[in-house]
């Protein structure tokens, strides 16, 4: 029988677990979260400091029961979750579901080797309450704008919720929305000379004065090519200069989702599903890392592995990377576990990801890349040409990191003064484009950038966006709906503190403060309320000065727009006194809403009796019971009973 029963989130994790473990421990997984504030109600007690009300989740109770009932069995429960607030929480929720005299401890590992496990396993302590603590304070954090901001903000735009990090995302997507919306293109003629030196050297060079906006009209452009064609051009600037190129640091989250994205063409979610594989085998470091830091040791291990490539390749000494605002240093950026594991898995997708991921972490401490950059300038008359030119002559960490392309453009030497001679030259015709679409992948990075939301929710934050229809994806471009512009529009109107991207960079800043013991839950979290409450009140305010329609009902109140889950209508500010309802118009105007005539069924309700009424719901016709809720029989158009779906409750722990 096991002596310990360990507890890890994935299945996968398990089975790498339990093979460096062997006899005397039992692996078992919790396949995630296991407790959590339920859907149905807000679940903290605000008045209370706000105390939170965790419950086990519906479709875990039967696994939380297995898991009491072996830990009944054993001398020790070691609770191994991911080393971050998630797996903080997870250990911390199952701790709370044990019987009272379990003795459990807390392990902790940034990659699954043997070695790192069972480091883990020997240096085992104590749940760090103060990371637990900073998962809760986000978690209610994000619990109380999502039920006391959502209402708001459903009635005044009929968007389904507002988030603490995804109504800051979208608040830039939907600006860059508006910014291509409203953009007017200009016409203007862009001019390209074929140049030809003394020694019948070609050389490509673009207009620079005027500036090729400044040309338009197509009367102005051959002026200028005919000018190129019978004047004199002389050169008036050439320089040329070797610059060094560094190697990009190891891979972060972020750079990894953005690379992942660039070169594989993935998205965020798919990325760290592979990488999560990659993790839990034992092949990466932790996934979710905003560090790019590697530990020295490891870093003697790539320098080793860079001699085989020729000493021009390796540094005199170890590569530092400057840590980011907020990183965390306790954790490594994301690299490979073995160094001289160059192949990676046999799966193609995480073959291909693990690839990148090796290639990143050897690059990452290799010599620079040199290259020869070189400009030039053409004058004829008050019109000036530019070229430019590069050539690698060393390629250093580019021998590895070999994604991209890399073509050298030939600018031969030139002398100031010396005469060059234009064989063609030709104009087109073109339009200014509006700024694009963000990508995922530039999402992420703006969010990293502005310091909204952390490793662990760059994914999920763009899968929130999607599933609450205000974003779509065309491609590799994220279009914003218009439901996600009026969302956001009112949102910043309003003025909520988590549309600011300060105070939202703050906010993440304070939650890692919660975890170093510089902050207390409490204080951030009556701070963050009392802005909230302020906020709510505000945002009410604007709905009603948005919802005046300047229609009259015929009561003689004012109608009032508002929308719900079937879309905008109008109502009267007497409501309840006046229930008068309007549908909306072709030209916005108040078309009163008619009742519909009731369409009985031939037969009648197989169990009471009573006439069955036809009816329409979003899966569908249907006829159901005149007697309802009394009677909740129901048939579909072929005469076949409907049963309603159970719905699990969610469990007290």
């Amino acid at each position: 029988m096991a002596k310990y029963l360990v507890i890890v989130e994935s299945p996968k994790k398990a089975q790498k677990i339990q093979s460096f473990l062997g006899k005397g421990y039992e692996v078992l997984a919790s396949y995630g979260h296991v407790s959590d504030l339920p859907e149905k109600k807000i679940s903290v007690n605000i008045k209370k400091d706000f105390t939170p009300t965790y419950e086990v989740m519906p479709d875990k109770k039967q696994l939380m029961n297995s898991i009491i009932s072996k830990a009944k069995k054993v001398d020790e429960v070691i609770l191994f979750a991911d080393p971050d607030r998630e797996g903080e929480a997870i250990a911390a929720h199952i701790a709370n579901s044990l019987p009272a005299n379990t003795t459990y401890t807390r392990a902790k590992a940034y990659s699954i080797t043997k070695p790192a496990v069972l480091d883990a396993i020997a240096k085992r302590g104590q749940i760090d309450l103060s990371l637990f603590d900073a998962y809760e304070a986000r978690r209610i954090l994000d619990r109380l704008v999502g039920y006391r901001a959502s209402y708001p903000v459903k009635q005044a735009t009929g968007g389904p919720s507002a988030g603490r990090v995804q109504s800051a995302a979208l608040r830039f997507l939907a600006e860059r929305e508006k910014e291509i919306q409203a953009f007017i293109p200009q016409k203007y003629w862009d001019i390209t000379a074929e140049l030809i030196t003394q020694k019948f050297e070609k050389i490509i060079a673009k207009i620079k004065i005027p500036d090729k906006l400044e040309i338009t009209s197509e009367k102005q452009a051959q002026e200028i090519c005919d000018t190129l064609k019978k004047e004199q051009i002389l050169v008036s600037l050439f320089e040329k200069r070797n610059e060094s190129v560094k190697p990009y640091a190891p891979f972060t989250t972020s750079t990894l989702q953005q690379s992942a994205s660039s070169f594989l063409g993935w998205s965020p979610k798919k990325t760290m599903k592979v990488a999560q594989s990659l993790y839990e085998t034992g092949l990466i470091t932790y996934m979710r890392s905003d560090s790019r830091h590697i530990i020295p040791e490891v870093v003697d291990q790539i320098r080793s592995v860079i001699t085989g490539y020729g000493s021009k390749y390796l540094p005199g000494k170890q590569l530092v990377y400057a840590v980011l605002k907020g990183a965390q240093e306790a954790h490594e950026a994301v690299r490979c576990v073995d160094v001289d594991n160059v192949s990676g898995p046999h799966d193609v997708d995480e073959s291909r990801l693990y690839r990148m991921i090796w290639k990143r972490t050897i690059s990452s401490q290799m010599t620079d890349a040199e290259f020869i950059r070189s400009k030039a300038e053409f004058s004829c008359q008050k019109y000036i040409f530019d070229a430019r030119g590069s050539k690698r002559t060393f390629d250093g960490w580019q021998k590895i990191w070999d994604y991209g392309s890399q073509n050298d453009v030939y600018l031969p030497e030139l002398v100031v003064g010396e005469k060059v001679k234009a064989i063609d030259v030709i104009f087109e015709a073109k339009e200014t484009k509006p700024p694009a679409r963000y990508s995922e992948a530039s999402m992420v990075k703006k969010m990293e950038q502005l310091g909204i939301g952390r490793p662990s929710t760059y994914a999920t934050t763009i899968e929130t966006l999607k599933n609450r229809k205000y974003i779509t994806s065309k491609g590799k471009a994220i279009e914003v709906t218009e439901l996600g512009v009026r969302v956001s529009d009112f949102l910043v109107n309003a003025d909520f503190c988590f549309v600011s991207y300060q105070f939202t960079c703050d906010m993440e800043s304070k939650l890692d403060a919660i975890a170093a013991k510089k902050e207390t839950k409490l204080q951030v979290l009556t701070e963050f309320w009392d802005r909230l409450k302020h906020d709510i009140a505000n945002a009410k305010d604007k709905k009603q000065e948005l919802s005046k329609s300047g229609f009259q009902c015929k009561c003689g109140g004012e109608l009032l727009k508002k929308f719900s889950n079937y879309g905008p209508f109008f109502s009267c500010e007497k409501y309840p006194n006046c229930k008068q309802i309007y549908t909306i118009g072709e030209h916005g105007e108040p078309v009163e809403k008619q009742k519909k005539k009731v369409e009985y069924a031939k037969q009648p309700c197989p169990k009471c009796g009573a006439k069955m009424i036809w009816r329409e719901s979003k899966f569908g016709k249907f006829a159901g019971c005149s007697k309802y809720p009394a009677c909740r029989s129901m048939r579909d158009e072929q005469g076949k009973e409907i049963k309603p779906k159970k719905t699990n409750k969610w469990h007290k722990k």
